[in-house]
């Protein structure tokens, strides 16, 4: 049997290194290229043509929404399905009108990502539940919040995982990068924050609601 042929687009590059080294310990699959934005995505599909596009909505050039309409008017054959922060509602549900065939939260797990891919090679459709949306909505963090604080989407997750009580290594594999990583934000975030430590990240993470 052919291997499943998957192609990843997403502007952070570590993250896809480590999508690309997640795949490459299974059997049955073939990364066959990545982009950085939608524009280069769409110029690399026309020249080999992946079974399964791993679609960032958050991304430079050409977003994740438009990239999305071109893809499944000029390749409606290819599955595609959304990676990404954001876990609102409308933004969900505006995906899969367009006709994406899955939608995993990059703080979800490496289970999550198999599932979507084999849900949408089996025809059907692979989205958060309903009061698992309504659920993260509460907790996610406005632009605006982020510009105040000078933290970034990662900074965001990290912090979330952080409150879930995961460690560093954990929160790397889920996550996709190396443990050293997220030290290093771990540190980062402290510093930008003026906190001293994890208990005190957990407790400014409560006081703003997202823990």
């Amino acid at each position: 049997m052919a291997n499943l042929k998957v192609f990843i687009a997403d502007d952070h590059q570590i993250l896809i290194d480590g999508i690309v080294s997640f795949f490459n310990e299974l059997e049955g699959f073939e990364v066959i290229g990545y982009a950085n934005d939608g524009i280069n995505l769409l110029r690399d599909i026309a020249v080999k043509t992946p079974d399964i596009i791993l679609l960032d909505l958050n991304m430079p050039k050409l977003d994740g929404i438009s990239t999305l309409k071109k893809l499944k008017e000029n390749y409606p054959n290819i599955k595609v399905i959304i990676l990404s922060n954001y876990h609102q509602s409308q933004l969900i549900k505006e995906t899969k009108s367009l006709g994406a065939s899955g939608y995993v939260l990059k703080n979800g797990s490496k289970s999550d990502l198999l599932a979507a891919i084999e849900t949408a090679q089996s025809g059907k459709l692979y989205f958060p539940e309903a009061e698992e949306i309504n659920l993260d909505t509460q907790r996610v963090f406005t632009d605006e919040f982020m510009k105040k604080h000078q933290l970034t989407k990662r900074e965001v997750e990290i912090i979330r995982l952080v409150c879930e009580e995961l460690s560093s290594k954990e929160i790397g594999d889920k996550l996709f990068i190396a443990e050293f990583t997220v030290t290093t934000h771990r540190r980062n975030i402290l510093s930008k924050l003026g906190l001293k430590n994890t208990p005190g990240l957990i407790n400014f993470a409560k006081q703003n609601g997202i823990a």
